[in-house]
Formats: structure tokens, C-alpha cells, sequence
């Protein structure tokens, strides 16, 4: 299985090409984005990446106590 990682997947390009990765069954490793934590919250739970990042530190500790229950790093 192919592994991908998704740079700014709360953005156009980024939510497209989790279209892609979701058709086509790829496992995502890692998601970033910059502060959207509703959406990244969303796309961890779908595609329980290793891995997720926000550049906005108040938006990584909101996202981190949101899925605290979920083994993402």
C-alpha cells in the first residue's frame, strides 16, 4: 500500500487530493494545515494518519485535546 502524506490538506488542493488518496485507497501518514482545526479533526478520524501538524500552536493544543483519544503524534 502506498503511503502519502497531505501538506495543507484543509486547503483546495489538499482536500482534493484526499479525494484522490480516498477513491483510490491510499493510507495517508501525515496531515498538516496551518490553523483549520475542524476540518483536520475531521480528516484524522477518516484517515487515521501517524502523524497530523498545525503551523498556529492555539490551534495544535485545541486539535490535540479534541482527538487525545486517538494514536496520532
Amino acid at each position: 500500500m502506498k503511503k502519502i502524506a497531505i501538506l495543507g490538506s484543509t486547503g483546495s488542493i489538499g482536500l482534493q487530493t484526499l479525494d484522490v488518496a480516498r477513491e483510490h485507497g491510499y493510507k495517508i501518514e501525515a496531515l498538516t494545515a496551518y490553523s483549520n482545526v475542524d476540518i483536520i479533526e475531521n480528516q484524522i478520524r477518516e484517515f487515521k494518519p501517524e502523524y497530523a501538524a498545525l503551523v498556529d500552536e492555539k490551534a495544535a493544543n485545541d486539535l490535540k485535546q479534541r482527538v487525545k483519544d486517538l494514536p496520532v503524534k
